[in-house]
């Protein structure tokens, strides 16, 4: 133990070490020796419960399954797409580049745990050409934001989104409980929310066409069906229904702010921060129709 861990009682033994006997001093530097021990008995005594807690929650953290690993790719694929815009637009410029590094990581994660699954027939195909769209996607977006990659990064994104949607639907057939399927809704909404977002930056990007407009359009009320869905779902349980309830009052914020003519720099941040709460909200509630899923039998 360093001597500064201790310094009111050095002070005090080298003020006063004149002035008592080698006894006393002995004495004093026992009753030190002993503080010693008692506090790192404490300081152990504290670290462990901690320590145990958490190689307990280490051991008993479900590993996610296959579908939901296929529909976080989903997510994430527009999620990514949406954050390189941002970068074009330098709009939360430094936030997005972290979140674009970390949404990388995150993607190759999912990638190598799905690699491990011994996947057959259809859905073995449908990964392969996932893992290819992946390796596209992945240079694009880790490159310098320009007119020309912005382009290249919302096809590659579409066509990602669309082979990480099959393999979840392939993989969601194997599952025996239905309520897989609202846990793939639920992740397919996050992906719908970004991909909404995604698309209301390329029109601050200058694409006002009708076309445009019209995929935005139609993603808004594919978002707000599966929303109604879930929320009339017998499985749904009141705290997954209180937690719809919270994403909704953030889907109206979002939507507010994508507004029918762009809005201006202002709903842009509010797109921007708002898609990501609602994607937040829709993971935990797929990954709470998951847990329900993996502990009832099929109904």
């Amino acid at each position: 133990m360093p001597r500064a861990a201790f310094g009111h009682y050095y002070n005090f033994v080298d003020c006063n070490n004149s002035n008592i006997s080698t006894r006393q001093n002995d004495g004093l530097l026992k009753t030190a020796f002993l503080a010693m021990q008692r506090l790192l008995s404490v300081l152990a005594f504290a670290v462990l419960p901690l320590s145990a807690q958490a190689f307990a929650q280490t051991r008993s953290t479900p590993a996610i399954p296959p579908v939901a690993q296929a529909a976080e790719l989903r997510s994430l694929s527009q999620r990514l797409a949406k954050l390189h815009l941002q970068l074009r637009l330098n709009l939360n410029a430094e936030p997005a580049q972290r979140q674009i590094e970390q949404g990388v990581t995150r993607f190759d994660a999912t990638l190598a745990s799905l690699r491990q699954t011994p996947l057959q027939g259809p859905a073995a195909a449908t990964f392969k050409r996932v893992e290819a769209g992946w390796q596209e996607q992945k240079q694009l977006i880790t490159a310098i934001p320009t007119a020309s990659t912005a382009e290249r990064v919302i096809l590659s994104a579409e066509e990602l989104t669309i082979a990480a949607g099959r393999l979840a639907m392939q993989l969601e057939g194997a599952e025996e409980s239905p309520v897989w399927r609202l846990s793939d809704l639920a992740g397919r909404n996050n992906m719908l929310a970004q991909r909404l977002a995604r698309l209301y930056l390329q029109t601050r990007l200058g694409d006002k066409s009708q076309g445009r407009r019209v995929d935005i359009e139609t993603t808004r009320k594919e978002f707000v069906t599966s929303l109604d869905e879930l929320t009339r779902a017998p499985q749904t349980s009141p705290a997954v229904a209180d937690s719809l309830k919270l994403a909704r009052q953030q889907w109206i914020f979002f939507d507010a702010a994508i507004g029918p003519d762009g809005g201006d720099a202002n709903a842009a941040r509010h797109v921007a921060t708002t898609s990501e709460r609602i994607g937040e909200m829709m993971d935990a509630i797929g990954s709470s129709y998951a847990r329900l899923a993996a502990e009832k039998p099929a109904r």
